[in-house]
């Protein structure tokens, strides 16, 4: 299993919201931002339903997406999806990002691995290949930067059994 994920800044402060995982079931968490600072990291909340979680790195001053800009885009919106797919943003190294669009709002109904998956709310369904180790946490924006969302775990689609690709809408989370 990958030791890494993704995740955005949500405060200065230094809040980063990821997705709940088997990452964070450590005795010691490092976030790695996107200048190659590290930081150990204080998980301070987590929701197993949504699965989200909020991380705290002790820095002020950061850059960030304040969740309360976000946007509810369309089916058809053109986007793009940051994160760190394969662990390439472990360093100085740009995140990866994907581009694509929504091909779908829909609500989730899905499986992960042999379980049904927590959240049943609505997604953004990606015709971006998003569902890659990593990527999990990451932020979904469209094309002027507007953040949309954050990408989903690895899920398969319970009616079709067809892997999907998807963000949960900020106004969700």
């Amino acid at each position: 299993l990958e030791p890494y994920q993704s995740g955005m800044l949500v405060s200065p402060q230094g809040h980063v919201l990821t997705v709940w995982s088997y990452v964070l079931d450590t005795d010691y968490i490092t976030v790695t931002l996107n200048d190659g600072r590290r930081f150990d990291a204080e998980l301070v909340a987590a929701d197993p339903r949504l699965e989200l979680a909020v991380l705290k790195i002790d820095a002020d001053e950061l850059p960030y997406f304040n969740l309360s800009e976000s946007v509810e885009p369309l089916a058809g919106t053109r986007v793009l999806a940051f994160s760190n797919l394969y662990g390439v943003a472990t360093g100085d190294e740009a995140a990866s990002v994907q581009h694509g669009s929504i091909a779908v709002v829909t609500n989730l109904e899905a499986r992960h691995g042999a379980f049904e998956t927590p959240y049943n709310g609505p997604v953004h369904v990606l015709d971006a290949m998003t569902n890659n180790p990593g990527a999990a946490g990451g932020v979904l924006t469209n094309r002027r930067g507007d953040l949309l969302g954050m990408l989903g775990k690895e899920l398969r689609n319970s009616l079709n059994n067809s892997w999907l690709n998807y963000a949960i809408p900020m106004g969700e989370l």
